[in-house]
This record gives C-alpha cells, sequence and structure tokens, in this order.
C-alpha cells in the first residue's frame, strides 16, 4: 500500500460495502458522495398538454409482448390499459424505431436508439385525469381549483445542491400557449404546495432572459448597469431593516426583499462569470430566428426547446421544463397540421382517421424536437467525460395520461439518456403490470422515486397518493 495514501470519507463507506443504493447508512453515504462528487446531473421534462396516446410509442416488439398476455389483442386501439393482463414486468429489446412516433430516434443523425426507453403501465389516479392534471402530472398530487397540491418533481430535483451546483437559474420553465396573448403559465410546475412556478410562453421572452446580457454589445452593457441598480435595491432594504423593529410583519416583509434581492445578486454575478461560455452556446436570436414569434405552436415549441437545450449547455441551468399546451390550455391548435385545435381534434378523432392521425403526427413532431436535444448533447463533450447526453436524463410525458378524457390510468413515456447518472435505458420497452395486478403495479411517482436515485439523494416519499400509494422506490428495471 502507498505509505502516503489516505483514504477518504467514500472510500471508507464504499470498502463498507455502502453505495447510493445500499441499505447500510445509505442516506449518510448519500449525501458524502454528493458532496464530494463533480458529476454534473441534469434533468429534462417535455410535457404535451392533454397527454399523447400509447400507440404512438408502441414497437412491434411491445405489441407482441403485451399481446401474448392481454385479454384481447392490441389490434387497432389507441390504448389498452383495460386489457393488459401480465403480472410481472415485460421487457421487449429493440426496435423502438417501429414505433408510429419514434423514427426520428432513428433518422436525422446519429441513433438514438441505444439512449431511449419507452415505459408504459405507469397510473396516476390521484391526479384526477380529465383534459389536464394541472400541476399533477410532474407531482402525483392533486390541483385542485388551479392550486398545486405540491411541488413538482423539477422543483424538487432544483433544489438539490448536488443538482443545481453554481447554474445561475434553479431551472429554465418555458413553454407553449393556444394564445400569444397570454406570457406566463401556472398550472404545470410548482414549488410546493399553492407555490406555482410559471412557465414563460413567449420565446422571444426567454431569450431575453437566458441569453439577453450576451446578444450584443449594447445588450451586455445594459446587464452590467442592472448589477448596479440590484446593489441600490439591497442598499435600500438593508437601510430600512435598520430602521425597523426587530421583530413583526414588516421587517419579515422586508427581510424577504434583501433575500430576493441577495439571489438576484448572485445569478447577476454567476452570468456574467459565464459570459464567454454563454455567448458561445447562444442561440439564433429572435432577428434571426422566425419560429420565436411565429403563429404555428409546434415551431415556437421548437424554438423553446432549442432554447432549453443552449441553456444546459451554457450552464445556466441543470433542470428544464418545456411544455406544450398543458396546465388546462388544452386548446391548442397545431397549423401546418390541421385546421382545428387539439380539443375539437380529440373529440372528433373517434370517428374522423384524419383528426386521429393529426393527433399522433404532433407526437412524431415534438419527439423529433426532443431527438434533436439529445443530438446535441450527445456531440458536446460533458467536463466530467462522456458526453452531456450521458449526465442528462430527459422524459418526454403526457399532462393527464393515456386519452383526451383520461382516467390517468396509463401514462406512457420517452426517455432518453442519464447512462452516467444510472438511468438503464438500451432501446427497450418496459412494460409495468396494470392496476389488476395489485402489489406489482407501480405508479408515475415511482419513475419521480428512480430520479430521486440517480441524484444520489433519494426521496421515495414524493408524491401524495396517501392510500393509493402502492410502493414507494424507484423502479429497479430503470436502473443500471
Amino acid at each position: 500500500m502507498n505509505p502516503r495514501w489516505r483514504p477518504t470519507r467514500r472510500d471508507i463507506l464504499r470498502a463498507a460495502g455502502v453505495s447510493c443504493g445500499g441499505a447500510i447508512l445509505a442516506p449518510l453515504a448519500s449525501r458524502i458522495a454528493s458532496a464530494e462528487s463533480d458529476t454534473p446531473r441534469r434533468f429534462v421534462f417535455v410535457i404535451e398538454g392533454n397527454g399523447f396516446e400509447p400507440v404512438t410509442m408502441l414497437s412491434t416488439a411491445a405489441r407482441a409482448a403485451i399481446d401474448a398476455h392481454a385479454s384481447a389483442p392490441i389490434g387497432d386501439a389507441r390504448w389498452w390499459y383495460d386489457r393488459v393482463g401480465h403480472a410481472s414486468t415485460l421487457i421487449a429489446e429493440g426496435g423502438l424505431e417501429t414505433a408510429p412516433a419514434l423514427g426520428a430516434l432513428a433518422d436525422g443523425g446519429p441513433s438514438l436508439l441505444s439512449h431511449a426507453a419507452v415505459v408504459f403501465g405507469l397510473s396516476s389516479k390521484i391526479v384526477g385525469g380529465g383534459h389536464s392534471a394541472g400541476h399533477g402530472a410532474l407531482s402525483s398530487a392533486r390541483t385542485v381549483a388551479g392550486v398545486a397540491g405540491g411541488a413538482t418533481i423539477d422543483a424538487r430535483l432544483a433544489s438539490l445542491d448536488s443538482v443545481r451546483k453554481a447554474a445561475p437559474f434553479d431551472a429554465v420553465r418555458l413553454g407553449v400557449g393556444s394564445s400569444l396573448a397570454r406570457s406566463l403559465d401556472f398550472g404545470t410546475c410548482a414549488y410546493g404546495k399553492g407555490q406555482s412556478a410559471p412557465l414563460l410562453l413567449h420565446p422571444t421572452t426567454a431569450y431575453e432572459l437566458l441569453f439577453g446580457s450576451v446578444a450584443s454589445a449594447e445588450s451586455a452593457l445594459a446587464f452590467e448597469r442592472r448589477g448596479d441598480l440590484l446593489d441600490f435595491g439591497a442598499a435600500d432594504a438593508q437601510a430600512a431593516l435598520a430602521r425597523l423593529p426587530a421583530a413583526g410583519a414588516e421587517r419579515a416583509k422586508v427581510e424577504a426583499y434583501l433575500a430576493s434581492f441577495g439571489e438576484l445578486s448572485k445569478r447577476h454575478a454567476r452570468m456574467l462569470e459565464l459570459a464567454p461560455t454563454l455567448a458561445a452556446a447562444r442561440p439564433p436570436g429572435p432577428s434571426e430566428d422566425p419560429r420565436y414569434a411565429s403563429s404555428q405552436a409546434l415551431e415556437r415549441f421548437a424554438a423553446q426547446v432549442r432554447l432549453a437545450t443552449a441553456s444546459l449547455v451554457a450552464g445556466l441551468t441543470n433542470v428544464c421544463v418545456v411544455g406544450c399546451g398543458t396546465g388546462g390550455d388544452f386548446n391548442v391548435d397545431y397549423e401546418g397540421i390541421v385546421d382545428v385545435d387539439r380539443h375539437t381534434l380529440h373529440h372528433g378523432s373517434g370517428s374522423n382517421a384524419a383528426y386521429r392521425d393529426a393527433i399522433h403526427e404532433v407526437t412524431r413532431r415534438q419527439v423529433a424536437e426532443v431527438a434533436t436535444m439529445a443530438r446535441t448533447l450527445l456531440a458536446t463533450p460533458d467536463v466530467n467525460g462522456g458526453t452531456m447526453l450521458d449526465h442528462t436524463a430527459i422524459v418526454y410525458v403526457g399532462d393527464n395520461g393515456e386519452q383526451h378524457h383520461s382516467q390517468a390510468r396509463e401514462f406512457p413515456m420517452l426517455l432518453l439518456g442519464g447512462s452516467a447518472l444510472g438511468l438503464r435505458t438500451g432501446g427497450r420497452t418496459v412494460v409495468f403490470p396494470g392496476e389488476g395486478a395489485g402489489d406489482a403495479h407501480r405508479q408515475l411517482s415511482n419513475l419521480w422515486n428512480t430520479l430521486g436515485h440517480l441524484t444520489c439523494e433519494p426521496f421515495d416519499d414524493f408524491g401524495q397518493e396517501g392510500p393509493l400509494r402502492v410502493a414507494e422506490g424507484a423502479l429497479s428495471e430503470l436502473l443500471a
């Protein structure tokens, strides 16, 4: 043994058989590992409003595996949660490109098939389903009258030091609404119960917030001067505190203002430090890319995905959300595909094959944009080795489940990346048993538990199903 070598705390714990997934002293080991590790951990959530249909993700191999146990073959069904009969998890290997909406994983650049997985069978009935679950899809809690029932998974992850690290923004939340008149969506993400976290719905506004500081020499100078305004505001708040009693509502209010100024000042300083990186990662701006102000929802969606990708590459954040018609705004129209809004599409799709095909085409195009994000991250080396995609887990999921008037009994999803974090994809389709399987069934909250395990700071109690919770903890089939 090298006489100069001294074991670290992590070496000692590892020698004792303790890791992020270990049972002995696991919480302590996780905190130490996270504190000592520089491993980047990034998470992206892309959410389609009013859900997307499972058949768009169904490969030939997965269809055969499900049919072998189903009460009736899937046939031309668009969802089939009431037919499944398997009592244990099914794994269908390969062939994701045969699914109607997943061709972009194989086409358009380096193959993403080995970096992807499709998941079926997870329910989340606590959220209520319907047209939209509001914040519920990402929180596994019920939104009532627009009020979030708990924190969403993006906020939970962004609150971890092991995830945020030195990023200026805890999370970047972007979206697309049915009307250009709406600038913010408060119905998709939440910091906690009753505390909505807004999605920016205007790509131009998002661009100015994220990359305006390096967009031009004039904007860079204006950004630097903004720091002086923050300093003045903080000084005024500090002076006001000196004149107030030691306790009381007014003092608490001014202390909150001062804390906000402090957070904004830290962000401002960090963005100044990142200026060269921001300039290198800056995407074309609104004057160069007409999609920012397009009347077409999917073009604005593409612009928002591009901004989210650039935010990750630039180090502005390690958590992104991109929604399209989420939070109850399910009347988005898809100009260029069909001439009616999504709500009308769904109601007419039972008897109109063109409407059904349009719904599926929306999913296909969104997956293509997610694939573009993944390929950008795949082509970008990570500071800790490998690629940025290896250190980024991307989740594409609907906000209400498997159909227009959902019962929240099936939340199909596409996963990409995350191999360096311990996420297992490998081109597989993982089909969990349905509700009829009792204790073998798993829920959407278990996926959020799984992401917690990827941070080495697991939070297996995430979600508020109460007595509806089948089992806490990660989905072992998705962990390497």
